[in-house]
């Protein structure tokens, strides 16, 4: 019984002396590593950050399984860098599996089969709605990245630098998700906390049958043409 139970203590002191774990002065937690560079960092605000060796090639950043189609999985959220706190959630992949980014909301494979009896998408509604969209520039003011920070960090390649930090002055471009909203509902969608998302694959698509159609209307018009004897020889 002795040596059984020396035996398990001698086993439990060794998987203890391999699981690496530390709480830090500043009282995050790191699970599988001694240090903050890789493993699972918990911060204080309970954020948790997963990272995998540097010298590995591969590997599972997060793996999670859901329960329910609205659960959230691996959220990202930009920083104010002035006040160091968290802001918006600007990445997350909800449970069944779309994907909602910040300016874009964008969809996984859903291996939809075009089949007898689906609806279509008529060609010339579409040209209509595309041609009630309006473009337009903004600012992205959640981005508080500063020149500084670009220098300084150990995650960007150095040739890369020069070109992110001039890419700090530029201005986005995007569809009013408004007047989308109002043209072609079925393209935007609303996340979690109130926010209109645009669908791009969905504007895609009628820009797919738009053109389609104005080729329609090209051809006609150019047989018109050379029925008329208005063509260039």
């Amino acid at each position: 019984m002795k040596k059984a139970l020396f035996t398990l203590t001698i086993a439990l002191l060794t998987i203890a002396a391999q699981a690496q774990f530390k709480i830090h002065d500043d009282g995050w937690v790191s699970v599988g590593s001694l240090t903050k560079t890789y493993g699972i960092q918990v911060q204080p605000s309970c954020y948790t950050s997963f990272r995998v060796l540097n010298s590995v090639a591969f590997g599972w950043g997060t793996n999670s399984i859901s329960d329910l189609n609205t659960m959230k999985h691996w959220i990202v959220t930009n920083r104010d860098n002035a006040s160091n706190l968290y802001g918006q959630q600007v990445f997350y992949v909800s449970g069944n599996g779309t994907v909602w980014a910040y300016n874009c909301l964008s969809y996984g494979p859903n291996h939809t089969i075009v089949r007898a009896g689906l609806d279509l998408i008529d060609k010339e509604d579409a040209l209509a709605s595309i041609l009630q969209l309006q473009g337009c520039y903004y600012d992205n003011e959640d981005n508080t990245t500063t020149p500084e920070e670009i220098v300084e960090s150990e995650y960007i390649q150095e040739e890369a630098k020069d070109a992110m930090i001039r890419d700090l002055g530029k201005r986005n471009i995007g569809l009013d998700v408004s007047l989308l909203g109002e043209v072609v509902p079925d393209a935007v969608r609303t996340d979690t906390e109130a926010r209109l998302c645009i669908n791009y694959n969905a504007v895609i698509t009628l820009l797919v049958e738009a053109v389609k159609q104005q080729q329609e209307e090209i051809k006609l018009l150019q047989k018109t043409l050379e029925e008329n004897g208005l063509t260039r020889k």
